[in-house]
C-alpha cells in the first residue's frame, strides 16, 4: 500500500468534521511549506557558534584524524 493509499483509508475512516480538521491541517501545511526559505547550510553552520582552533580548515584532516594518523605518517 502507498503512503497515499494509507493516508486515504484512514481519513475516509473519520467522521466528515474531523476528515473537515484534517484538511485544515493539510491546507496549512501546504502553505508553510509552499513559503518556506529553504535553510542554507552556512547559516545553521554558522548559528552554532561553533569554536576551533585557528588553523582548524587548513589542518582539518590532522583534528579529524588526531595523532594516529599522524603517527601512521611518520
Amino acid at each position: 500500500m502507498s503512503t497515499t493509499e494509507a493516508i486515504l483509508e484512514k481519513v475516509n475512516a473519520l467522521p466528515p468534521d474531523k476528515q473537515a480538521e484534517v484538511l485544515e491541517f493539510l491546507d496549512s501545511l501546504v502553505n508553510k511549506i509552499a513559503t518556506a526559505t529553504p535553510y542554507s547550510f552556512l547559516d545553521v553552520a554558522l548559528s552554532q557558534k561553533l569554536q576551533g582552533p585557528t588553523d582548524w580548515a587548513a589542518n582539518f584532516e590532522e583534528y579529524l584524524h588526531g595523532e594516529q594518523r599522524n603517527a601512521l605518517l611518520s
